[in-house]
């Protein structure tokens, strides 16, 4: 009965995500049944996405967030364009390099930073899969 419980419970966690995000998987599904919707889609994202990294890419050298800005851009464009999500599956490969040397060779608070952020961007990069309907990566 534990082990009932268990499985319904873990049911209802995702029955709420997917119902979370129904409307969207709904609308992309309707976008991608027609054809001069999805060209017209497709030509959003790529201004929409284009803009937001040369935006990010004129703010990297003043204070700011800068290349978070250029990584939200690019995001946006990978939900499209899969040379995009190769991209942002690449830098997230880079990222993690540089974190685990980090671990290793950095001082205590670069350590606890380099958790944090690992764990950060791969639930972030795992919730977007899901939204995408696209499975999780493994990580390097």
């Amino acid at each position: 009965m534990d082990g009932e419980q268990d499985d319904r419970t873990a049911g209802a966690v995702d029955g709420v995500r997917r119902h979370r995000f129904q409307w969207f998987h709904d609308m992309r599904a309707w976008i991608h049944a027609r054809p001069h919707v999805h060209l017209f889609w497709k030509v959003l994202i790529g201004i929409v996405g284009g803009l937001v990294v040369v935006i990010g890419l004129i703010l990297v050298p003043l204070p700011g967030p800068g290349w978070l800005v250029v990584f939200i851009g690019l995001t946006i464009l990978a939900s499209e364009f899969h040379f995009f999500h190769r991209i942002i599956t690449w830098l997230r490969a880079q990222l993690h390099r540089f974190w685990d040397w980090a671990k290793s060779h950095g001082p205590a608070w670069l350590r606890r930073a380099a958790d944090r952020g690992k764990a950060d961007v791969d639930s972030a990069h795992a919730e977007a899969g899901r939204s995408m309907r696209r499975p999780p990566r493994p990580t390097h």
